[in-house]
Parts: C-alpha cells; sequence; structure tokens
C-alpha cells in the first residue's frame, strides 16, 4: 500500500484536509509559540502536527552582565608587535540567543530562529514500521511544509495515519534548502552531512525535531519540538572598549564538516579544519554599553558544536584611535566546548573581565596619624593592578608593614606613595593606607581608586576614606574614637623581671653582636633597668628588670598636659624598651620568664603613639645588618594625654564621653607616694586614682 493514498476504512470530512503544524522550540516555547494548543488532540485523519505542551527546561549557569549563563574561559588577545592587550570572557548560555528577543529567554541563531521569523517551511520524513518491522523501500512521508497562515502549515499533498498494525517516526528540520549536503534518501539512513558556509551570512540556524515513535492509529495532531543544533558563537564588547575599529574578527583553526544523526541527535565531526572570518569595520567609541553586539544580525557565526582542537584561535584586528594603530590580537582557545544548541559569547574588553574589587566596608576613621588596613580581592588580572590615593598629601599608600610599621608607630620614611602597584593575587589581599591628622574643622574624604596595571583608562573601583577632625572646643580638640581602657602605668608588682638568653642567637657573629652592643648603650643612663651579660665579647643574655625603674618624679604640670606626655613617654627609656624586645627577639632570643602584664602599654604612650614618627637606621659599616629605632621628634609631638586641668575642656556631641579618663598629671602627696595619678570624670571634677587601674583615655591637640 501505497502511504499517501486514503485508506478505505477511514471516514474522511468533505473539507479538504491539511497537513497543519504549531512549531515549538525547546529553548524558549513561549518565543515561538502563539495560543494555538488546543488543536494537540483534536481526531484527525490526516498527520497532522501541533505544539508540544511541555518544552524541555533551560539549565541555568550564573548570571552574567545580565545574561543567562555561565563563564567558561577567560584570556587575553596579544599582539605579536606590541605590549597591546584585549581581555576575553567567553560565556556560554542556553539556546541561541538574540538582541531582537532580550525581554524573552535566549534562543538559537544564524539568523535566529523564532516565533516571529521562523523559515518558511520545513521538511518532514516519516519513518514506518508495519508489525514492527521497518519498511525499507520508502519513506512513508517524504515532503515539503510551508506556512499557509497564523502558526499554520501544511504540505502540497495529504497524507493519512496508516492504521493500528504501524507506528511512524518523524523527522523534521529546517532550512530545507541550503543547508545540509546530503540527506536520507532511504529508510535505512537517518544522516544529514554538512558543511559551514565560509560567510556567516549563508550560516543558517538549524533546528531538528525528532518525537518518539507514533502510533499509525493515533489519529491526533502530532508533536514536534524543534532543537537548535548548531552553536551560535557572538562577539560583544565587555564594560569598557577603547576608542577605535574593530576591523574584523576570526575564528581559526575550527571543524567546520560532518554528519549529524537525527535518531540520536548527535554530531560527528571530520577533522578538517579551516578559518571564518567577518569584517566589520565596527566603530567603538568607548563608551559602549555592556553587552554592545559587535557583530549584529546575520554575521553571527552558525558554528558545528565541538571541543575545539589544538591550535584553534580568536583573532580581533583592532585599529586604535588613542595609538593610531591597528593591531592583530589573537589568543588560543583549543579544548574550549562549543555546546550544541548553545551560545557561546566572547565578550571583549580593553580592560579585563577581572575580579578586581574592595572587599572592606569603609570605617570611619579618626582625626590623628592612623595606619587603615584595606581588604581587596584581585583575581586573573594580566600585568597586576594598582591603587591610587586622590589626596597623596594626605592620604599613602603601601603594599605591607615595616617592622616598625607593624608595631604602630606612623612612620614618615615607611608611609608609602602615592601610587601602589602589585602582582598579588587572591581573595583577601591587604593594603596600608598611612593617613596624616586631619586638623581641619570637618570631616576629610579621600578616594582610592583600584584598576589594572595595564589599563590606566580603566573605569577604576573607588574606596572613599572618611577622616573626622578634631572636637574643638576654643583652642583644644579631642579625638572622636575611643579604641581601649589602659592603666596609667609606672606602677608594677614586685620582681617584674625578664631575661633573654642570646648564645643560640648569632650574637657569636661579630657584626650583630656590635650593633646590639651599640644599641644597648642608649640605656647607660638608666642605671640597672637593662642590663647584659657577656662571654669575652659576645653577649649572652640581656635582662630588662622594671624594679630598677625609679620613682616618676615627672609629669607634675596641671596645666600642660604636652609637656606630661613628653616626659612620661621619655622616662627612663621605658618607650624604647618595646623596641629592644623586638630586636632581642628577632634575633633569635628565648626567654621563659612571662610579665605579669605589658608595661609598654600606659595612658601617655597610647596617645603619644597618635602622632607621626621617625626613625633612625643603625648600620654595620660594610654589612646589611641593621636595627631600625623609631624617634619622636619634640615637634612632632602635638596629640598628648591631657593634664589635670584640661581634661574639662573635652568636649565632643556627636561621640559624647562616657564614664572616667586618665589625666597625665600625677598625684604625688608627698615623696613616698609612686602610686596614684588625677583621673577626669566626663562631665564632672579630677580625683586622684591608684595607676595601675585601666581608665579610658582620649588623646587631644592644640588648635595650630
Amino acid at each position: 500500500m501505497n502511504g499517501h493514498r486514503k485508506r478505505t476504512n477511514l471516514t474522511t470530512s468533505g473539507m479538504a484536509a491539511v497537513l497543519s503544524c504549531l512549531l515549538f522550540f525547546s529553548c524558549n516555547n513561549e518565543d515561538i509559540l502563539e495560543d494555538n494548543s488546543n488543536i494537540t488532540g483534536n481526531a484527525c485523519d490526516n498527520i497532522c502536527f501541533g505544539i508540544s505542551p511541555d518544552g524541555n527546561v533551560q539549565t541555568r549557569g550564573n548570571t552574567v552582565s545580565g545574561e543567562d549563563g555561565y563563564t567558561s574561559e577567560r584570556f587575553v588577545l596579544r599582539s605579536q608587535d606590541s605590549a597591546d592587550t584585549l581581555c576575553v570572557r567567553a560565556i556560554v548560555s542556553d539556546g541561541i540567543h538574540s538582541p531582537v528577543f532580550e525581554d524573552r529567554q535566549a534562543i538559537t541563531r544564524g539568523t535566529p530562529v523564532s516565533k516571529d521569523n521562523f523559515y518558511d517551511s520545513f521538511h518532514v520524513l516519516a519513518y514506518w514500521k508495519k508489525n514492527g518491522t521497518l519498511v525499507e523501500e520508502q519513506f512513508y512521508m517524504d515532503a515539503d511544509v510551508t506556512k499557509k497562515g497564523n502558526n499554520l502549515w501544511s504540505s502540497d499533498r495529504t497524507y493519512y495515519w496508516p492504521g493500528v498494525e504501524h507506528t511512524l517516526r518523524f523527522y523534521a528540520w529546517a532550512p530545507v534548502s541550503g543547508a545540509f549536503k546530503t540527506v536520507p534518501t532511504t529508510p535505512e539512513s537517518t544522516t544529514l552531512t554538512y558543511t559551514v558556509p565560509s560567510d556567516a551570512a549563508d550560516q543558517k540556524d538549524i533546528v531538528v525535531a525528532s518525537p518518539d515513535e507514533t502510533p499509525g492509529n493515533y489519529n491526533a495532531a502530532q508533536s514536534l519540538t524543534f532543537n537548535h543544533i548548531c552553536t551560535a558563537v557572538r562577539f560583544v564588547t565587555g564594560s569598557q572598549m577603547q576608542p577605535g575599529t574593530i576591523r574584523s574578527v576570526t575564528l581559526k583553526g575550527v571543524r567546520y564538516n560532518g554528519s549529524y544523526d537525527l535518531a540520536t541527535g548527535e554530531w560527528t565531526l571530520n577533522d578538517d579544519v579551516i578559518n571564518f572570518t567577518q569584517s566589520l569595520d565596527k566603530e567603538m567609541s568607548g563608551s559602549e554599553t555592556d553587552g554592545t553586539e559587535v557583530a549584529t544580525g546575520e554575521a553571527t557565526f552558525m558554528m558545528l558544536p565541538q571541543t575545539l582542537p589544538t591550535g584553534a584561535k580568536v583573532e580581533v584586528v583592532f585599529h586604535s584611535n588613542v595609538a593610531g594603530e591597528k593591531r592583530t590580537l589573537e589568543a588560543i582557545i583549543g579544548g574550549m566546548e562549543w555546546p550544541q544548541g548553545q551560545t557561546v559569547t566572547y565578550k571583549l574588553s580593553i580592560s579585563p573581565e577581572y575580579e578586581l574589587e574592595f572587599t572592606s566596608e569603609p570605617e570611619i576613621q579618626d582625626a590623628h596619624y592612623v595606619i587603615y588596613p584595606i581588604h581587596i580581592k584581585a583575581e586573573e588580572i594580566p600585568g597586576g593592578w594598582t591603587m591610587s590615593s586622590t589626596d597623596p598629601d594626605n592620604v599613602t599608600l603601601h603594599t605591607d608593614l615595616t617592622i616598625l610599621t607593624r608595631r604602630g608607630f606612623w612612620i614618615e620614611e615607611d608611609k608609602g606613595w602615592a601610587s601602589i602597584s602589585s602582582t598579588a593575587t587572591g581573595e583577601d589581599i591587604t593594603v596600608y593606607a598611612f593617613l596624616t591628622e586631619n586638623i581641619t574643622d570637618e570631616t576629610r574624604e579621600v578616594s582610592l581608586e583600584l584598576r589594572p596595571t595595564n589599563m590606566p583608562d580603566a573605569q577604576p573601583q573607588t574606596f572613599t576614606i572618611s577622616q573626622l577632625c578634631p572636637s574643638w572646643n576654643g583652642n583644644l580638640g579631642c579625638e572622636r574614637l575611643e579604641d581601649g581602657e589602659y592603666p596609667w602605668g609606672f606602677l608594677w608588682p614586685t620582681g617584674m623581671t625578664i631575661t633573654y638568653e642570646m648564645e643560640n642567637a648569632g650574637l657569636g657573629d661579630l657584626i650583630k653582636n656590635a650593633l646590639l652592643n651599640a644599641y644597648l648603650s642608649w640605656f647607660t643612663d638608666y642605671n640597672d633597668f637593662i642590663t647584659k651579660e657577656t662571654w669575652i665579647l659576645s653577649i649572652k643574655s640581656v635582662t630588662i628588670n622594671y624594679d630598677k625603674v625609679p620613682q616618676v618624679n615627672v609629669a607634675k604640670a596641671p596645666d600642660n598636659g604636652l609637656k606630661n606626655t613628653m616626659e612620661l613617654y621619655n622616662f627612663n627609656g621605658l618607650s624604647d624598651v618595646s623596641t629592644l624586645i623586638s630586636i632581642l627577639e628577632d634575633w633569635g632570643g628565648t626567654t621563659t620568664d612571662v610579665l605579669p602584664l605589658n608595661p609598654d602599654e600606659f595612658a601617655a604612650r597610647a596617645c603619644a603613639m597618635k602622632n607621626k614618627y621617625n626613625k633612625t637606621v643603625e648600620t654595620q659599616p660594610g654589612t646589611s645588618e641593621t636595627i631600625q629605632v623609631p624617634v619622636l621628634k619634640e615637634e612632632n609631638l602635638v596629640w598628648y594625654l591631657p593634664a589635670k586641668n584640661e581634661a574639662s575642656q573635652m568636649k565632643d556631641e556627636t561621640y559624647p564621653l562616657q564614664g572616667e579618663y586618665w589625666t597625665s598629671t600625677v598625684a604625688s602627696t608627698d615623696e613616698n607616694d609612686n602610686e596614684n595619678a588625677y583621673k577626669y570624670t566626663a562631665g564632672g571634677s579630677t580625683n586622684i586614682e591608684k595607676r595601675d587601674v585601666n581608665l579610658r583615655v582620649r588623646a587631644v591637640r592644640k588648635k595650630p
């Protein structure tokens, strides 16, 4: 029986039968379909086609710049004759993307196919089984169908359902002509062969439908779900492009011919490779929005899905308006996946699609000298990154801390620079901003700018530092943010001694030994506070005995906290002991002694540390061994612990004082009193307090 003849046991209506098809695309039914789903399931004796109510669900990758997709590769296009680079990010998204339908889900394109621009015809093959055996002599149906009306398609010949003993397997594809080199000619084959045309305008968005076997007595509309079987490759701009002209884009060394099996839905590609070029002459102003099409409409590449062979490349020819020269930039993309039925978008940017950002949340800073650690994230940045201060007179930058700044000293010589560059990468990189004091009458704001080093014109990431001014009350201003409680100091338990053994510290090295001896000579005026034990010329141990610190006979001024603070800071070398201990430990000194408290932490020193320091460096001639010592010059001590009669001038409405605060004035009632100092109660008066009690501290300075 010929499949196209009417069977006598089927009843036909008086009106002409037509082959109708409502199209459904796997990537997006809303893109393709009108509301004609009620045809599915309607009884008919002619073979007709209808919609599928449940298209396949799109998978979702990471959301990237407003597109659904995931970043599959990042690479840099490099020029062979210059240092120019163009950074590329490859994004894979479901379906084939068309900017015409950006408010809908992605669809695949050559020129992209949707319900608004579907091909005028498609071809249908029906493979026929009778009693489970393939009829090899002929197809049951081998015909083109064409559009007759609103989402209505029909063939020139009418075909009828063959009956209960038969099954049909339908395959449909579009476009009908100009796509495949060969198509099945007998039911023994399900293979189509295809060669990608060299001109992108001739490259078609091939769609195929292959529903499961259908019973011969189905007598209802057959659902067809069309899938895109190529890979769309497109080029767009990233967040920033240099002004110029994109002359051309080329895909080099990609596979371009092979066969597609309708039954399995898989491609088998030949090993031959070829180049595909689009000449664009696309003008770029440099202000294009993220995702601007480089090649639009029919200029999108429609490629065969594949794992790109070794040696495959992307090439971009770009004429820079800035440099006034044409550059050919290319990168290897071998090994990258071009998935079937999906879109690969190469996003070009004069700045890389890198990860470079500030991860710290800005924190308000106080008015005095500050070392402010700031955290950034830097990943995949060719050439590294650069951070700059917009106000280098007041904020400078350093990539790390020195031996002294690590201990909290704001060192003039180590404050860094207006701009720093680094190739460091990681999730948490720390840079250090050195803030000078803000002694104006308002909060100071300084921006830091972060950008790739090789792209000085890239849009920077910014971080704003806000630094408070002092809370001025007449001629005196106080800091705003309290950083803890401290003892007044100089009152320690009896027996507070620590000894560092230096025998294993390499002090047999005459150079180190000479340097340490030179530094210890600074303490010779302090009697037995610091002593050393030697063997021949080598230092065996160093002992610091706080019992030998004499009674405090300074800091008696009731009105001059600046004088008191300087006297306390320099008293008996106590402030220099922290540097000595660091040197001993850095050079391998060991101790089993444990001090019951930290003698370096006292109120006057906490205030003095909020000033600018300099450093001296002791170097043994002819060697690289050094000892660095912080130096607080008298003219640089401007932040200090207020004296007894100055404390009441501390006022702050925004960050109000609360509780009890140390003053810098000692409270000696007689020559034997070495235990008390004056404290100030906020909003109240001054009273005597024992010096080992922890109280609040606020530094003050005079208005310049």
